[in-house]
């Protein structure tokens, strides 16, 4: 039953709500995992993060000790300063990039593949 200020039931009233749902994929779990499994397997020599997810902050850090990171912000706003560091932390070498409109549209397929076409406005 919907209640009014002064705690009185109120008949007729709709009661709405909202719910929203949040489920955690696991995918930057997965994205650190095995990216230190392969930094501190010795199987890469820099490392790229597409990824603006402070979440992210550990692994990062942990990477930048060991070799040359480069974080590329996918989002329109500001990078997420926990995965901010000065370029010569750790082992150095590390950049920063952020996508632009510009990455995406100059990176599509051509008008046509083999007897396939892109759809009109791509």
């Amino acid at each position: 039953m919907v209640r009014d200020a002064h705690g009185s039931d109120v008949a007729h009233a709709t009661f709405m709500a909202s719910v929203a749902r949040r489920e955690e994929k696991g995918s930057d779990v997965n994205v650190a995992s095995h990216m230190l499994v392969d930094v501190l397997g010795g199987a890469v020599e820099a490392a790229l993060v597409v990824s603006n997810d402070s979440d992210l902050k550990m692994p990062v850090d942990v990477v930048r000790q060991h070799i040359p990171l480069g974080p590329i912000n996918p989002t329109k706003g500001y990078p997420a300063g926990a995965l901010n560091a000065g370029p010569a932390t750790g082992v150095g070498g590390h950049w920063w990039y952020q996508l632009t409109a510009a990455d995406f549209t100059g990176h599509q397929m051509p008008t046509t593949v083999g007897r396939r076409s892109r759809p009109v406005g791509w």
